[in-house]
């Protein structure tokens, strides 16, 4: 049963728009989930750079509304962030995730016992306004070819947050150009969500140049961590 504080309500965002990229969006994610295991040098290079983006989210939350807030992961997938918090002694009633894919949705029940978790479809979020502290999405936009359905759910995002809480948006500036079902988020595209965020911090080396570097153990590795160019930002906006 969902916690007293959450409940499904009328968004303003019509059930069923953006239909067409909302299933695009669910086969390019369940098509990634077929793929073969990563070779285990780039397994170890994303293990390393997602510590980095938690303790960067995990301060950057800390400091705006203080230890284990309400939070939202927008696009959360198989629970592994939410997972993390829960690790980290955040109570699972103050937790809540959406995903579009109901598979991954199921699994990420599996690994967060009483965490809200829902499926999701399009932009509308399924909670009653300024619910959260914070809401989350880590990789999400890039994945969402559509600019109109990036707005609305930006718009969601900020709409289920209180006043005073953050929105935190992590995402990738700079492209694998082999993915054709993603987009850099330039600097136009963050401007096109409905304003400019309030902070940002440039994160994330280059995946492939750590996964190298990983070869050769962990000193190397940590070295690619601190030296090689940032791909990444985590944004912020204070609501």
């Amino acid at each position: 049963m969902a916690p007293d504080w959450i409940a499904t309500v009328n968004s303003g965002v019509e059930p069923g728009a953006d239909s067409t990229e909302t299933e695009r969006i669910r086969a390019a994610y369940g098509e990634r989930d077929r793929r073969a295991a990563r070779h285990p040098a780039i397994a170890e290079a994303y293990r390393l750079v997602n510590i980095e983006r938690r303790e960067q989210m995990q301060r950057v939350i800390t400091d705006a509304v203080g230890d284990a807030p309400r939070l939202l992961d927008v696009g959360c997938g198989t629970g592994t962030d939410l997972a993390n918090w829960l690790e980290r002694g955040w109570p699972a009633d103050r937790l809540a995730g959406v995903d579009l894919v109901e598979d991954r949705i199921a699994v990420a029940r599996a690994r967060c016992p009483g965490v809200d978790l829902r499926v999701t479809a399009g932009a509308q979020l399924p909670f009653k306004s300024r619910t959260f502290d914070v809401a989350t999405a880590v990789t999400v936009f890039s994945s969402i070819l559509d600019a109109s359905l990036r707005r609305q759910l930006f718009g969601e995002m900020r709409r289920v947050v209180r006043n005073d809480g953050i929105v935190l948006v992590y995402d990738f500036v700079v492209r694998n150009p082999r993915n054709h079902d993603v987009i850099a988020m330039s600097g136009r595209r963050l401007a096109d969500l409905g304003e400019p965020p309030d902070a940002s911090i440039a994160i994330t080396p280059l995946i492939q140049a750590v996964a190298a570097a990983s070869l050769f153990g962990p000193r190397s590795a940590a070295v690619a961590m601190r030296t090689m160019p940032r791909t990444h930002r985590l944004w912020r906006w204070r609501i």
